[in-house]
């Protein structure tokens, strides 16, 4: 979902998207999303299921959602980041279904005039969707167990 929201910068509104999706992620696609002649700095995070949890080696995860609340909750958020003085853009992306080890899970992208607000915003993108958005995945291990550690 895409949608406009005012920014401190005056009435041009910043860009957002939001969604949830079952597709591959796509870092271009955040970056061509968030930039703005207007914007010196995009910020684009990257999370990505890693190969070890709890010292046990981790052949993948599967996400899960509820999927009309997450997404009202994602689309807020990026308004909400979108409103801070000098953001340009805010692109925001979580997969759902099953992905293997290195495969990107979240993408978290922040244009801005310049970089302090584009980090911060960035950081408070991830952190507020990994607390706020009722997104929950399940650790597949090696050795066939698998387990819910919680919220993503």
């Amino acid at each position: 979902m895409t949608s406009p929201a005012t920014r401190g910068r005056g009435p041009v509104p910043a860009r957002t998207h939001a969604a949830l999706t079952s597709e591959p992620l796509s870092t271009d696609a955040a970056h061509r999303f968030c930039a703005d002649p207007a914007a010196g700095a995009v910020v684009v995070f990257v999370g990505a299921v890693r190969e070890q949890s709890e010292g046990r080696a981790v052949t993948g995860l599967s996400y899960e959602a509820y999927v009309e609340l997450a997404n009202a909750q994602l689309v807020r958020l990026a308004e909400e980041l979108a409103l801070r003085d000098g953001i340009t853009a805010v692109w925001m992306e979580h997969r759902v279904g099953s992905l293997g080890v290195e495969e990107p899970s979240v993408v978290v992208g922040v244009s801005a005039a310049h970089r302090p607000e584009a980090f911060a915003a960035a950081r408070e993108g991830i952190d507020r969707l990994k607390a706020e958005v009722p997104i929950w995945k399940q650790e597949h291990w090696a050795d066939g167990d698998a387990h819910w550690p919680g919220t993503t």
